[in-house]
């Protein structure tokens, strides 16, 4: 019998064989749902049997699992991801195990499906989709749809069923709904194997990093479309009907993302509601696009900028619907992301005059048509763009249709930023003009958000946690009122962690204090591991949306609480029926964890490849950050300070390695985890294997 919030059962698919089967989720459960329970799905079928190098993410043996969480589907605010694991082809220099997630429908109508998530192997001889109608599964012909956009594609499976939304019931084994299904999707940067290929849900709810897309395609697999009828078992209705009127009195909701007045229009994922409502209808030019990287795609900082205030809108709305049809990872691929930032006080620096909030494939390539890398004169056509044309809505227009198809210099441009600087002889661009994390990912401002720049070292792309305020506009913006100094910040913080270190917090960058208390030491070692343990769990296994959790601090309360780590295990524990403390959800992160530090090591992860790229390591690297003021310990008194100029060094990061290692349980030398740390989290079976491969952390 299965925990109420699963289903109970996880479709498998093997698209060279055509077998359909469906496996016991319950052998899973160990590793939380959602993300955990791929990487035990592709620790069991693609690393186990040991018959490929995993090395390539276009291999029919790489397995693409989407994956819903305990609460998908029943109401939890910011509850509704789908998350997406897999060897990810954007990953560099090596295509890493890697995740992502989407929000919307998906989640909600697999659960009510019977299916707990769905995972693919093998290659289709054709273009095929994936029908689900509870518990009926069948694999369609795609032929027709091959070549469609991502929102053609959906149209034309809703033809199929014959279902008009919301007027016309559909009727499965007793059963009817009036909801159409749930789709997703590829475009034509999928169909072609692009890196930057996003998989599109809706009008774009997107997986966009980890170029998921393009497996998709490599598999000749143009969609996965899913009905649901049954319903999801809730171990405590009462109780978690109780839990969601907690939350709203203790936390109301704030104002939603990217609002602009009472007057705007916008729409969630299920059991959002009035909590955020990312698909900004003011902000997108369809009727359900996601607003994120996508509506500043087509942005250009001010040297590169010829149009009106009025026109820019205009083009971003239209730009937005462009990223979502083709399926085109918009953060990977635009002309500077939401924002940029002057450097003129700092005249070395080498961008110049402004730094992109995202050094990516747009602005980097006309960085190379400027300085005459590509272009007339050299061997690289930039055909069929005309570069003077670079601002002007036509160009972002033939720019998105020549990358997703590989037309003319959009076959470069398909292999994604860091492809196209190594194609280049340009990877040393790295250190300077072109700021990807050490993975071959935009680097989403992570800097002086120094917790974040350390997740994405430790994990395999940029880990886009948005979740946790550090700096002061953040953190205090919306709240109530309170004197609320540095120090009384630092303390309420801690207060919720499990640990209740201050010094986790500190932000001391110079000097002996970054290595006693600050962003080289232990307690900032610590903090790390404990938010990638929560990560793992709450947000990638369980479907805790990034922007809803974690939240330590919040001004309005009155002792500046958040509502972690109070709300995780009251949702959790009314809808399984279990008795799981927050510590407990964390250590079911913790084996995640290192069951996909096991996957990286088998795939060539050692210490000595876990090194930022250069710029982070020189005055600038943190011209994009999120917030500039955050907590410093001086020795003796906590105090607010600018740390825009924060950078790191090699010989705090090594020292913050040791730490981190030790922590986690993994080898010093070689950062291989160590066999009394995987038997302790009942992975013995790992460490064997490990072993057998010469990769087990000595003793």
């Amino acid at each position: 019998m299965s925990t109420p919030g699963f289903a109970g059962k996880i479709l498998l698919v093997n698209l060279t064989t055509k077998e359909i089967k469906a496996l016991d989720t319950e052998k899973y459960e160990s590793y939380g749902g959602g993300h955990g329970t791929s990487t035990a799905l592709f620790w069991e079928y693609c690393v186990a049997p040991g018959d490929w190098d995993l090395q390539d993410a276009f291999h029919p043996k790489n397995m693409v699992s989407l994956m819903t969480g305990a609460v998908s589907g029943t109401g939890v605010p910011a509850g509704a991801r789908t998350s997406v694991s897999g060897l990810s082809p954007q990953c560099y220099p090596i295509q890493w195990f890697c995740h992502s997630n989407f929000g919307g429908m998906f989640s909600a109508w697999l659960k009510m499906a019977g299916w707990d998530g769905v995972a693919v192997i093998g290659r289709a001889e054709s273009p095929v989709y994936i029908n689900i109608v509870d518990d009926k599964v069948t694999l369609e012909d795609a032929k027709a749809l091959w070549g469609l956009t991502s929102w053609e594609c959906q149209e034309e499976i809703w033809k199929r069923t014959g279902v008009r939304y919301g007027q016309e019931w559909q009727e499965s084994d007793g059963r009817y709904t009036l909801q159409r299904p749930a789709i997703v999707t590829i475009g034509p940067a999928g169909e072609n194997m692009t890196r930057v290929a996003s998989l599109i849900h809706g009008g774009g709810s997107g997986a966009g990093q980890g170029g998921f897309g393009g497996v998709f395609g490599s598999k000749n697999l143009k969609a996965i479309a899913v009905v649901g009828t049954k319903g999801i078992k809730i171990a405590d209705p009462k109780g978690l009907k109780d839990a969601r009127e907690w939350f709203d009195k203790n936390w109301p909701p704030g104002p939603r993302f990217g609002g602009f007045g009472p007057a705007s229009i916008g729409s969630a994922c299920v059991g959002c509601g009035t909590v955020r409502m990312c698909h900004n209808r003011d902000r997108a030019w369809s009727q359900d696009s996601d607003d994120c990287a996508e509506s500043t795609w087509f942005s250009h900082t001010p040297e590169n900028e010829t149009r009106d205030r009025q026109q820019i809108q205009r083009d971003n709305l239209k730009g937005t619907d462009i990223v979502q049809q083709l399926g085109i990872n918009g953060m990977e691929t635009c002309f500077m992301g939401p924002m940029s930032f002057p450097t003129d006080h700092n005249p070395d620096f080498p961008i110049q005059p402004n730094v992109p909030a995202y050094t990516a494939l747009g602005w980097y390539m006309k960085k190379m048509y400027d300085m005459g890398v590509i272009g007339p004169g050299t061997k690289y056509d930039v055909s069929p763009l005309k570069m003077e044309d670079f601002s002007k809505p036509e160009f972002m227009e033939i720019y998105g249709i020549a990358l997703a198809n590989r037309f003319g210099i959009g076959d470069l441009l398909a292999e994604g930023t860091a492809r196209f600087a190594e194609k280049l002889g340009r990877t040393d661009d790295f250190n300077t003009l072109c700021r990807l994390t050490m993975w071959g990912y935009q680097d989403h401002w992570s800097m002086p958000g120094v917790d974040w720049a350390y997740g994405n070292l430790m994990d395999s792309r940029d880990i886009n946690s948005h979740d946790m305020g550090m700096g002061k506009p953040f953190s205090f913006g919306g709240g109530g009122g309170g004197d609320w100094t540095c120090e009384r910040f630092v303390k309420a913080m801690a207060e919720r962690t499990t640990k209740s270190d201050p010094f986790w917090f500190d932000y001391s960058w110079q000097g002996k204090q970054a290595y006693d208390t600050g962003i080289y030491s232990k307690h900032k070692a610590e903090f790390v591991a404990w938010r990638q343990h929560y990560w793992n769990y709450y947000k990638e296994s369980v479907g805790f949306c990034d922007w809803g959790y974690a939240k330590l601090f919040s001004a309005a309360h009155p002792k500046g609480y958040g509502h972690t780590p109070e709300a995780e295990p009251r949702y959790l524990n009314a809808i399984t029926g279990r008795n799981h403390t927050f510590q407990d959800g964390l250590e079911i992160g913790r084996r995640g964890w290192n069951l996909k530090r096991a996957i990286f090591v088998l795939q060539g992860r050692h210490r000595n490849m876990e090194n930022f790229t250069g710029y982070y390591y020189r005055p600038g690297a943190s011209y994009c950050g999120y917030a500039t003021e955050l907590p410093i310990y001086d020795g003796s008194n906590w105090d607010w300070q600018n740390c825009r100029e924060l950078y790191l060094t090699k010989e705090g990061v090594d020292q913050w390695k040791d730490h981190f290692y030790n922590i986690e349980g993994w080898d010093k030398d070689t950062g291989y985890p160590k066999r009394k740390t995987l038997e302790d989290l009942g992975m013995k079976h790992v460490a064997d294997l490990l072993q057998a491969n010469n990769r087990l952390g000595s003793a």
